[in-house]
């Protein structure tokens, strides 16, 4: 996405000092004798589980014979520009948890480790199941293992949909409706239909609109890959119901980050949001506990017109990349293998509510938690898949866009700037531009899969 030169300067100007331990929202203390030491650095996203995980590094870095010292950093804002930064700069951690905006740029500029060589017969095994071809298993080669996995799921606030007598919305037109009706009527009182993170497009709507799209129109990203061309055009009447949607939605979603947002929602204030799966348990039992009265439910994500025309992509998270340019890259793995790939530790972690497992040799026996129990749409349904990857996905770098990008063109079009169908129109012309531009300059190739529909995968 891209930004305007003055934001530019000022992210570039806040990651700096996030260098120096200021976007570091936690971390393992350093003990005196930690010079002494080989330090290792973990670079996260993930807030919503760090109660779990920070004591099992205080534990390896106490406990450990190799001499090891991990670090476990939280970074609570504008990681992917956190991490742009820290390889242009040569200060990449040792360790980075896996976010695909990301990835496949840098993957491709080698800037990844193939973790096989660190493995032994018993790992390799272990991780098998989860080599998804295309994605973490690339020509032989294992760039990261995933751990557990995450779908889009829709959260709504059980105790004002009993107070309005309201049910769950399996549509688009039910979702407004709802989002209406709460609105409407406690308005005045503070609490609204629906909110979405809208401060970044890219993460509100890729959460909530488009697993929508993916689901109602069988498009992933606005590509088919049955005639291998975007077709934003035909996102039109979901395009439609959100702009509708936004219209009761909290205020203030334009700059709404994600932890305001959930923040909002446990104080009782949003009745309805779409996230991910694999961490909203975590956050509501120990980030940002809800209010007294206030208890959220999960549910399958409405569709236009409640047809499932195709399947939405769930994301095989959270995994770790290693640094192929670290100076520590044995100890690195070490550290990781003893915590973060260590099976009694992923099995607490799924068990107590932090997160859904997805390694056989984890899930086998384990007892999900209450609140997975409570909520079976929280874990993986048939509707959920790998979708191939989009070509502004996989190549990156290839396929260059002119003008706003496609969740900033969604935003606006759904804020009520512009024309819905001139404004799709030329989203897919823009696109398709740049993806037969990079095609014939070599730096991509035709993905049409002729017959494609999401359903078979």
């Amino acid at each position: 996405m891209k930004k305007a030169l003055l934001v530019c300067l000022c992210l570039c100007a806040g990651i700096s000092m996030a260098f120096g331990g200021g976007a570091s929202e936690t971390s393992s203390s350093t003990s005196p004798e930690a010079a002494k030491k080989t330090v290792v650095r973990f670079w996260t996203i993930d807030r919503h589980d760090a109660a779990f995980w920070q004591p099992k590094f205080d534990e390896y870095n106490a406990t450990n014979t190799d001499n090891i010292e991990a670090k476990y950093e939280i970074y609570s804002d504008n990681y992917i520009a956190a991490v742009d930064m820290a390889f242009q700069t040569g200060e990449a951690p040792d360790m980075i948890k896996l976010d695909m905006g990301f990835y496949n740029k840098y993957l491709n500029q080698g800037k990844f480790a193939d973790l096989f060589p660190f493995m032994d017969d018993e790992t390799k095994s272990m991780v098998q199941p989860v080599l998804f071809k295309g994605y973490n298993y690339i020509d032989g080669k294992c760039y990261y293992v995933p751990t557990g996995n995450t779908c889009f799921r829709l959260f709504y606030n059980k105790a004002i949909f009993d107070r309005l007598g309201l049910k769950v919305p399996t549509t688009l037109d039910e979702m407004v409706q709802c989002a209406k009706t709460i609105t409407e009527k406690l308005g005045g009182e503070g609490i609204y239909g629906f909110a979405c993170n809208l401060k970044s497009p890219t993460s509100g709507l890729k959460r909530s609109f488009e697993p929508m799209c993916e689901l109602s129109e069988d498009l992933d990203m606005g590509f088919d890959f049955s005639s291998g061309k975007y077709d934003f055009a035909k996102m039109e009447p979901v395009v439609e119901g959100w702009k509708e949607l936004m219209k009761y939605a909290f205020p203030g979603c334009e700059s709404l980050d994600i932890d305001p947002l959930r923040t909002q929602f446990a104080a009782g204030k949003i009745g309805m949001y779409i996230s991910y799966t694999h961490a909203e348990p975590g956050v509501y039992a120990t980030q940002f506990p809800m209010a007294d009265g206030q208890d959220w439910g999960c549910a399958y994500i409405p569709v236009l017109n409640g047809k499932y025309k195709g399947k939405s992509n769930f994301s095989a998270t959270p995994a770790f990349l290693m640094n192929a340019d670290g100076k520590n890259k044995e100890a690195a793995w070490k550290a990781y293998k003893a915590v973060l790939l260590n099976t009694a530790n992923l099995k607490q972690h799924y068990e107590q509510g932090y997160g859904i497992g997805l390694l056989p040799a984890v899930i086998e026996g384990a007892v999900p938690g209450k609140k997975y129990q409570e909520n079976p749409a929280l874990l993986k349904s048939e509707n959920d898949t790998l979708w191939p990857l989009t070509p502004t996905e996989q190549y990156p770098q290839g396929i260059i866009i002119e003008g706003l990008s496609y969740y900033d063109t969604i935003a606006s079009l759904i804020a009520g700037q512009g024309d819905i169908g001139k404004g799709l129109t030329d989203l897919s012309n823009r696109y398709n531009t740049a993806y037969q531009k990079a095609i014939k300059q070599g730096l991509a190739t035709d993905l049409t899969i002729p017959g494609f529909t999401s359903k078979d995968l």
